[in-house]
């Protein structure tokens, strides 16, 4: 069974803030400049103006955020490493899920060229420094209404975006029918974007597209709801008894066909060659497409953040299982498991870092492989955990491995005796994570199936029925 996670949500496009309990989150500014004392003055102006502020040092970052962490605006400087701020605008205007982003320029150049320069590449306004901020904060709010006056479908496929689809959660969580959410996603469509260009890319998101329509037309029921999220992303509202319905036609009909995507030499190997986000060459599989769901049939969600947040925790999950598969929220219906066995092998581990990040994919991976997963964000928090649930191994990250076990004199202090396994990403930390007592450290990036296996050696035999109620803890 599958605990809940917090991590990316449908909703992109959040309306403005409110002082009460349960108001929308604030407008999300990403600010791009390779300026650190110019990123801390807006970052510090914008928050105390009740925004929201991610930040980025170069064009490249700026991209990937943008991409990432969906913003409502960006204020984009010119002249930064790496990639330019002309050409971040231009990648992200050719972008779906980026395009509709109002994008400012923050310059230092008054020439009439690097103007015109950064409206051709798609820029909405500029604004020269030094600049006055109370005029910044003027024109940020002034583009922000504008932009929720504008379109809401998305330019490529005519779906429904981030805006309608929010809306249309608000609107069917309301109602007192039960409601079903189905997150899609491609998997491998970077590669296949990256090696056949941007333009054979669209195909497969409008080729989609009209797959999701057609099964959906067939398959489900008249007032169901269809939108595009942005990218390879689509969400399907529907009711439950639907769901495996439309999973099983969709993901029928995509492999039958997607065939007709590739090139018939590359579809007979049955791969392409292409680098990962590392610079890795790897092969990858042909594109498959996998589906989370999440139901309101015995579970209740307070609004729309919390149920897309499940949606995105069972897509990633989907995905870990590999090919074309959909996987079903289980939480809230009746248990029919068997209590653990006195003697069983002690399939525990707690997950002790502060990236909450981090501890959502390592839990992900674990539950997969039916382990017991626990977890803390804090030292203290860890030592409450591991004494009413006794796991037999705790995963920490470098950052709080060595305090960890600074906490406690020596590992024979602590009772039965965990395994404690660091996670690092450079000599230093691997340095420090040994001389704090570590039984492994595991030097990242890994593949996490090579974390799972790794923990597997340091599981032995317990004596205990259940695990613990660690809800108080």
């Amino acid at each position: 069974m599958v605990t809940e996670q917090t991590d990316p949500t449908l909703s992109t496009e959040p309306a403005q803030p409110g002082p009460s309990r349960g108001a929308p989150p604030p407008w999300r500014v990403l600010i791009a400049d390779d300026d650190p004392y110019i990123r801390q003055m807006l970052e510090l102006a914008l928050c105390e103006d009740g925004f929201e502020v991610i930040c980025a040092a170069d064009g490249y970052e700026l991209v990937c955020l943008a991409q990432e962490r969906a913003p409502n605006l960006i204020l984009v400087d010119l002249s930064m490493p790496r990639m330019s701020g002309h050409e971040a605008i231009r990648q992200m205007r050719n972008d779906t899920r980026t395009a509709h982003i109002p994008m400012l320029i923050l310059t230092a150049r008054s020439g009439v060229k690097d103007i015109v320069t950064g409206f051709e590449t798609g820029a909405d306004d500029y604004i020269a420094k030094p600049f006055d901020i109370n005029e910044l904060l003027a024109r940020i709010k002034s583009h922000l209404r504008r932009s929720v006056q504008r379109p809401v479908l998305n330019p490529l496929t005519g779906l429904p975006g981030g805006v309608l689809i929010s809306q249309e959660l608000r609107h069917r969580l309301g109602r007192p029918q039960p409601l079903a959410l189905l997150y899609a996603d491609l998997d491998s469509f970077k590669a296949f974007n990256d090696i056949y260009g941007f333009s054979r890319g669209d195909q497969v998101i409008l080729f989609v597209a009209d797959i999701i329509q057609k099964v959906v037309a067939e398959h489900g029921n008249p007032d169901d709801f269809i939108g595009h999220i942005g990218g390879d992303d689509f969400a399907i509202l529907t009711s439950p008894e639907r769901v495996d319905r439309i999973c099983r036609a969709l993901i029928d009909t995509f492999d039958q066909t997607i065939s007709q995507i590739y090139t018939p030499e590359d579809h007979r190997r049955g791969y392409i060659s292409a680098s990962d986000r590392y610079g890795i060459l790897r092969r990858f599989g042909l594109m498959t497409i996998s589906i989370g769901v999440v139901t309101t049939e015995r579970r209740s969600f307070d609004d729309e953040e919390s149920l897309t947040r499940v949606a995105a925790e069972m897509k990633r999950y989907a995905k870990e299982q590999g090919g074309s598969t959909y996987a079903v929220d289980q939480r809230g219906l009746p248990q029919q498991g068997i209590p653990e066995r006195r003697g069983r092998r002690n399939r525990s581990v707690l997950i002790v870092s502060e990236d909450s990040s981090l501890r959502i994919a390592l839990r992900s991976a674990f539950q997969a492989s039916e382990y017991t997963v626990y977890e803390s964000a804090t030292v203290g928090s860890a030592q409450r955990v591991y004494a009413a649930a006794r796991p037999a191994v705790i995963l920490a990250d470098a950052q709080l491995g060595a305090a960890l076990w600074d906490r406690w004199a020596a590992p024979g202090d602590w009772p039965d005796d965990p395994a404690l396994v660091v996670l690092a990403y450079d000599d230093g930390e691997i340095a420090r994570a040994r001389a704090a007592g570590a039984a492994a450290v595991l030097r990242l990036p890994l593949p996490l199936a090579d974390i799972v296996e790794s923990i597997r050696r340091f599981t032995r035999p317990k004596v205990a029925d259940r695990p613990p109620d660690l809800s108080n803890t």
